[in-house]
């Protein structure tokens, strides 16, 4: 089988498996503070139908939208669409947000752009495009509060196991005119990022490591996890382990590859710091100053600048 045929049959099967209701329920609970005191049925029961898989497209100009008109495809994004989207009830309230999950391993994180940007462009478009389905004119207040939840399977180590919320919060700037939050509380960017099951993390970074790393432990013993701590039924077992076999297969190959990648950039970065380093000793540099052009130049954190300073400074 091909590589970009590989590539999509996992994607096909991580979609798949995330838009199982059981699963997706979870990731409401852990990762979306309006479900954190719901019990799973309680969630469950809040999704509205069933979910739209890979066939919205993110963006609404003619050109870019194909003739099956489920995907938009951009000369340097290449293929865009949701994909995952659910339309969702909030508890104990007939309101609807509509959230999104997008699935995203790692080889893809360091693309050519921030990732949390691109969740905030999938944001936006997903607020725009209520426009005359949601609401019209004027009437703002009829429109709906959205989620964008991004899980990397194979973050960056500074980021691994790691969940994080970005949302609107008010800055008071003279006085306190903060309004309810209800107001402008209408957006949210989750960001999950996955990494070495070297911890013995719980709730949803357990859950999502055992579904698609599943090299720790043997997929029959995930399953058992699963169901006993996460309500996720299998009733096809021999079928379902055949899946996520080759689903986790498919994140462990990218996994390498990405390390592979990530080798080669720390080298580079490496080499850099050492040419930095010296230049600076032979000027006569503090090693304060010398540390700060080291994080300034390589666009790096103040701990790896150390860390290249302690290779390098006194060598």
């Amino acid at each position: 089988m091909l590589k970009s045929e590989k590539a999509k049959l996992y994607d096909a099967k991580a979609k798949q498996l995330l838009s199982r209701k059981d699963v997706f329920a979870n990731i409401l609970k852990y990762a979306v503070r309006e479900f954190k005191d719901c019990t799973l049925d309680e969630i469950i029961a809040c999704l509205d139908g069933e979910p739209e898989i890979g066939n919205v497209p993110v963006d609404d100009s003619p050109e870019l939208i194909d003739a099956a008109g489920s995907e938009s495809v951009s000369e340097n994004d290449g293929i865009r669409s949701f994909d995952i989207k659910y339309k969702v009830k909030l508890p104990n309230s007939n309101e609807q947000a509509e959230l999104i999950v997008n699935l995203e391993s790692q080889n893809k994180y360091h693309n050519g752009y921030t990732l949390e940007k691109r969740g905030i462009y999938y944001l936006s478009r997903l607020i725009s495009s209520q426009y005359n389905v949601e609401f019209a004119n004027s009437n703002f207040d009829d429109m709906k509060k959205v989620y964008s939840i991004w899980i990397c399977t194979h973050a960056p180590k500074a980021l691994e196991n790691t969940i994080t919320e970005y949302s609107f919060q008010p800055t008071a700037i003279v006085g306190n005119g903060a309004v309810d939050n209800k107001k402008y509380d209408m957006m949210s960017l989750v960001m999950i990022n996955l990494g070495k099951s070297d911890k013995n993390y719980s709730g949803l970074i357990e859950m999502l490591n055992l579904l698609t790393n599943m090299r720790r432990v043997s997929v029959e013993k995930a399953m058992d996890i699963l169901e006993k701590n996460y309500g996720v039924k299998f009733k096809n077992r021999l079928k379902e382990v055949d899946d996520m076999c080759n689903l986790s297969q498919g994140f462990y190959d990218d996994g390498k590859a990405e390390g592979r990648a990530e080798g080669i950039i720390e080298g580079r970065a490496e080499g850099e710091a050492k040419g930095l380093i010296n230049a600076a000793k032979e000027l006569g540099a503090s090693y304060e100053k010398t540390l700060d052009m080291v994080v300034d130049k390589l666009h790096i954190s103040h701990e790896d600048g150390k860390k290249y300073m302690d290779m390098y400074w006194n060598a």
